[in-house]
C-alpha cells in the first residue's frame, strides 16, 4: 500500500464503484440502464474494465469481454468499449487510445485468450488498433433487444 500523496500522476487501473459517475458519459444504452451496466462490470469475473487515471481524475476506459469460442478454439476476449478525453489535445489523446488499447491486449493475453476482436467505430480508435495489427473481419450484425427503445445501438461500421 502506498502512502497518502505517492501515488503515480498516471496509471491505468481497475475501475472502481466511485469512478461510475465520471463513466456515465462512456457507456451506451438508455440512461436508466447505465449505472446497473456499470456496477455490474466492475465486479464480474466475465470482463475487465479499466480507467485511465492520471492526477486522480478519469481521462479514459476500455472495457474487455471474454467469452468462450468454438470458432476460435478457446477463450476470446472482445474490446467491448474504448474512449480517451481530456483537454490535452489530440496528441495526448491518441497517446491515452494506445495505452488502453495495450491495456486491453496485455489483459487478454494474461487470461490466456486465442483472439481479440472489436466493433469499435471510431476512426482513430480504429487506427491503434491497426497499428496493434488488428485486422477487418467479418462484418458485424446487431439487433437492439431493448422493448419500446430507439436503436441505440452503436454502428460498428
Amino acid at each position: 500500500m502506498r502512502a497518502p500523496g505517492t501515488e503515480p500522476a498516471e496509471r491505468i487501473r481497475r475501475a472502481r464503484r466511485d469512478d461510475i459517475p465520471a463513466l456515465l458519459h462512456a457507456v451506451g444504452g438508455p440512461e436508466a440502464g447505465r449505472v446497473r451496466a456499470l456496477r455490474r462490470l466492475t465486479k464480474t469475473l466475465a470482463a475487465d474494465l479499466y480507467v485511465l487515471d492520471r492526477a486522480t481524475a478519469l481521462h479514459g476506459v476500455v472495457a474487455v469481454v471474454y467469452r468462450r469460442s468454438l470458432a476460435h478454439g478457446g477463450l476470446t476476449a472482445t474490446i467491448d468499449a474504448l474512449a480517451a478525453w481530456g483537454s490535452e489535445g489530440d496528441d495526448a489523446r491518441r497517446r491515452d487510445e494506445a495505452s488502453l488499447v495495450a491495456c486491453a491486449l496485455g489483459r487478454a493475453r494474461r487470461r490466456g485468450c486465442v483472439a481479440i476482436d472489436t466493433a469499435l467505430p471510431d476512426p482513430e480508435i480504429r487506427t491503434a488498433l491497426a497499428a496493434e495489427g488488428f485486422l477487418p473481419a467479418a462484418a458485424q450484425l446487431v439487433l437492439d433487444l431493448r422493448p419500446g427503445e430507439a436503436n441505440t445501438t452503436r454502428d460498428p461500421s
